[in-house]
């Protein structure tokens, strides 16, 4: 039998899998979107859920499980997180066999919302729930969880992909140990603390009661400046500033230390683009342009910082 990376269990494996972890009737199940995880939209006497079946080797159980206690922390802090659904036996997160192996899943309740488009208003908000959800954070007792993989791991593995392109090599070499040395050189002067790890607009709802910003499973201990990446190359950041402070201050050794965190983000972009997809999606994802993208947009910032 050949080894299995990624299997993409069917919609009615998926109905029946949360019929019995969370004894609701299931009469419809669809695949939304399949790519490091899988998202189904469930179906039930009971109204819509979403179920997420993270992948084997991205987050074990117990990391999910640290996902799930968190957005239960936050939701009950009303910081516009969706709220994830304990199993029947009360457990946090379920565990299905898989052909790769065990795969840990949530089943997050259904915000009706839409995605919004950008102006300045909608920033202002967006960055007052970023502040918020920060400031619930810093309650959570739970343990700490820090990225399996370090900016110098991640740096090396794109340098390694970027072989025969001795130019984009250089400039992720170059960068990659700038920030490296830059973001120790701030280090105390950050304010750290649980990070959401994808703060864009991809990730935000608004829906009749507000804004929801969901897709937590990158979230982790790291400097909170990394959570102002996705909108500092934006044409918004000003308006989203000023919505942060109006519920949290921002320091200024956090500002400081922005580009270079953005440096870091860029990267871990680069790794997902050119080491992680190709493994799920095969090499012809890289035609897609993502990862030229982000290397043009490591070069407008090069030129920015110098």
């Amino acid at each position: 039998m050949l080894a299995v990376s990624r299997s993409v269990p069917t919609p009615d494996a998926v109905a029946r899998l949360v019929a019995d972890a969370y004894r609701i009737a299931v009469t419809d199940c669809v695949l939304l979107r399949s790519l490091v995880n899988d998202v189904y939209l469930v179906h039930a006497d009971s109204g819509r859920a979403v179920l997420k079946l993270y992948a084997a080797d991205h987050r074990t159980p117990a990391e999910v499980a640290w996902e799930a206690r968190l957005a239960e922390h936050l939701a009950d802090a009303g910081a516009g997180v969706p709220r994830p659904r304990r199993t029947a036996a009360g457990d946090p997160v379920g565990t299905a066999s898989a052909p790769e192996g065990d795969r840990a899943y949530l089943l997050w309740e259904y915000v009706p919302g839409v995605a919004p488009a950008p102006e300045a208003a909608l920033y202002r908000r967006f960055g007052a729930l970023v502040a918020g959800w920060h400031a619930a954070a810093d309650r959570f007792a739970g343990p700490a969880r820090y990225d399996r993989r370090g900016h110098d791991d991640t740096t090396r593995a794109v340098l390694a992909a970027l072989a025969d392109r001795p130019a984009d090599r250089a400039l992720v070499a170059s960068l990659g140990s700038a920030a490296g040395t830059a973001l120790r050189r701030y280090g105390p002067a950050l304010d750290h603390g649980i990070c959401h790890g994808d703060v864009t607009l991809d990730n935000l709802l608004a829906g009749p009661d507000g804004l929801y910003l969901h897709d937590l499973d990158l979230a982790g201990h790291r400097p909170r400046a990394s959570d102002l990446t996705g909108v500092a190359g934006t044409r918004y950041f000003d308006d989203f500033a000023a919505g942060y402070r109006q519920v949290r201050p921002l320091r200024d050794a956090d500002l400081a230390a922005l580009p270079w965190c953005r440096v870091v983000a860029l990267v871990a972009n680069l790794h997902f683009h050119l080491v992680a997809k190709p493994r799920l999606c095969g090499t012809d994802s890289v035609r897609e342009g993502w990862a030229d993208r982000t290397l043009a947009e490591l070069r407008r910032l090069a030129a920015e910082l110098r």
